[in-house]
């Protein structure tokens, strides 16, 4: 999500917002315009703002709120955008990635899921309908090899894209493949290397926590795997099937 306004604005853009949000509720209930909110609006000239000039304030403010990691306020804002116009794509698509951010997982789901039936070619849809699938917290929306399928369309539609690699290593961390997993996230890292943009210290941090997890997980299935071999190839594991006694395996014979 782009931050289309530095962070120093915030308090500037919120105050704005409310009074965008004092003038509609003054509209709906045709109550006296007699509070502060309402003069503020009034000074700004909110009531004269158009939708499409209303969308791009709310649009402004939602960036701002979940920058600031606000998840409930920036899914409040997008729905007041939805609400005035169900159809503006950029809300509908930014949403989908809010309400994931906000565990309102259901929400998140039945967007993107409506998303993708009208746009099945968009990567970042796939991509983020996976990375839901892989790290929500609520079990029922767990969803590992779901995930792994659609990390994969993404990544045959966009292969350079480093976030198509870091979803399906979470996807496949989330169904035990662990040599998989990190297999994805290391060619992930290069990517990001060679082709990634606007990457954030929160991001690289993100990241480099996710090769340390893949790592970790891969090595000790390795170590397992030697142990119980070991287990299997040592003397004192192989046993010897006693011999059936000559009367009784002839009692089996006859019965089968």
């Amino acid at each position: 999500m782009k931050n289309r306004f530095p962070i120093l604005i915030l308090s500037t853009l919120l105050l704005t917002a409310g009074a965008l949000q004092a003038q509609e509720e003054e509209s709906s209930t045709n109550s006296a315009p007699a509070t502060s909110s309402l003069s503020f609006s009034s000074s700004l000239q909110v009531g004269e703002l158009s939708d499409t000039e209303r969308i791009d304030l709310l649009l402004e403010v939602a960036d701002v709120y979940f920058a600031e990691k606000r998840y409930e306020e920036a899914v409040s804002a997008y729905e007041r955008i939805l609400e005035i116009d169900p159809e503006q794509l950029e809300a509908r698509i930014t949403i989908g990635h809010v309400y994931i951010s906000a565990k309102q997982y259901a929400k998140a789901e039945a967007m993107l899921k409506g998303l993708i039936e009208d746009y099945p070619d968009d990567f970042q849809l796939k991509n983020n309908l996976a990375w839901l699938y892989s790290t929500a917290e609520d079990p029922a929306f767990r969803k590992g090899r779901k995930a792994v399928e659609l990390a994969q369309e993404a990544m045959v539609i966009a292969p350079l894209d480093h976030h198509v690699w870091s979803t399906l290593a979470e996807a496949y961390y989330v169904i035990g493949d662990y040599e998989k997993a990190y297999r994805a996230i290391t060619h992930m890292a290069s990517l990001a290397m060679r082709y990634g943009t606007n990457i954030t210290q929160d991001m690289i941090d993100e990241y480099n926590e996710q090769i340390r997890k893949c790592k970790r997980a891969w090595d000790s299935q390795k170590a397992l795997e030697e142990l119980n071999k070991s287990d299997n190839d040592s003397p004192e594991s192989t046993t010897t099937e006693p011999a059936a006694e000559p009367e009784k395996a002839a009692r089996e014979a006859v019965a089968e």
